[in-house]
């Protein structure tokens, strides 16, 4: 039961600074879509501008997650559990907004690239699944990022 009371400490700790880096990216690229809507030329920069502010809001809300956790959990559970599963994450966000410039950048390449692309998400996700899935045995106040976007809708 005291489990209950600390995750749902954390989830207050945490859905506020989450969202004000999501919405600190969302919104300017919300202003550009209605500009690339209209002007045939913004469209195609469109994407790669996107792309590039969706991994990095991802990257600094997990960052975000990190520094919040850091002061408020033990060294390893931390270690054990926040940092393992935010630097998957991390990862594998830079490196699919990698995959995605380089698949732009060589267009004979893109099928071929675009593959590894949609098989290199597909395995970052099962892996943080798979790891979040370890880190509640670890920590059962385990708060995933997921839980934290279901929190703030239900507000």
């Amino acid at each position: 039961m005291e489990h209950l009371f600390e995750r749902q400490a954390r989830l207050n700790v945490m859905k506020r600074p989450v969202h004000v880096i999501a919405y600190f990216f969302l919104i300017p690229v919300l202003i550009f879509a209605v500009f690339a809507w209209f002007v045939s030329a913004i469209t195609s920069a469109f994407l790669p501008i996107m792309l590039f502010c969706l991994c990095a809001t991802a990257v600094a809300r997990e960052i975000v997650r990190l520094r919040l956790m850091k002061s408020y959990l033990t060294p390893t559970i931390y270690q054990q559990t926040v940092q393992k599963v935010a630097r998957l994450t991390i990862i594998g966000y830079v490196v699919a907004g990698l995959i995605y410039f380089v698949m732009q950048s060589i267009p004979s390449a893109s099928g071929y690239l675009f593959g590894i692309f949609l098989f290199w998400v597909g395995g970052v996700s099962l892996g943080v699944t798979r790891l979040n899935r370890l880190v509640k045995q670890i920590d059962p106040a385990y708060v995933t990022m997921g839980e934290i976007e279901r929190a703030w809708w239900k507000r």
